[in-house]
């Protein structure tokens, strides 16, 4: 009985120096591969959703508050994504008098909606901002040219 005891424990020892050795190579392993898969699964960019909730009332009310001869910058697609950067980019300083001067470029435009692009100076992050005009607002605008453009959404991409 006692042989059979000594035999076993010599099982177990070699068993558990055996899973030691075996362990370490797993995790020597894991080592290398963890990083260089961390790394490939990185993008190179990251996108937040910045977009406020749209409100129809407020946006009607907006077009009346227009219509009747105030804010007629709301009916500029690239003076309302403008006064929408300044809201998302801290480092946006653009004013209408600088429109010109100021690199916001347009991605697309159509006559109901827009998008236009920012990149910081620094270049560590782009803002998209999209401005649409709705077709419900044609009866309070009278005119589709007198339809206000309203944000819809806005992204800022961050780059490494």
């Amino acid at each position: 009985m006692n042989g059979t005891f000594t035999e076993k424990a010599t099982i177990c020892r070699t068993n558990t120096f055996s899973t030691r050795i075996m362990g370490g190579i797993l995790a020597g392993l894991l080592a290398l591969a963890v990083p260089a898969a961390a790394s490939a699964a990185t993008p190179a960019e990251r996108r937040v959703d910045v977009s406020r909730n749209l409100d129809r009332v407020k946006i009607e009310n907006l077009q009346r508050w227009v219509s009747s001869g105030h804010e007629e910058w709301c009916k500029d697609a690239r003076l309302v994504a403008m006064d929408e950067l300044r809201r998302v980019a801290p480092a946006f300083a653009g004013s209408a008098a600088d429109l010109e001067a100021l690199p916001l470029d347009t991605e697309s435009e159509s006559s109901d909606r827009a998008v236009f692009v920012w990149s910081s100076p620094d270049g560590r992050a782009t803002y998209r901002v999209t401005v649409e005009r709705f077709g419900w607002l044609l009866p309070i605008a009278g005119d589709s040219n007198a339809i206000v453009w309203v944000p819809t959404h806005a992204e800022i991409i961050a780059h490494r």
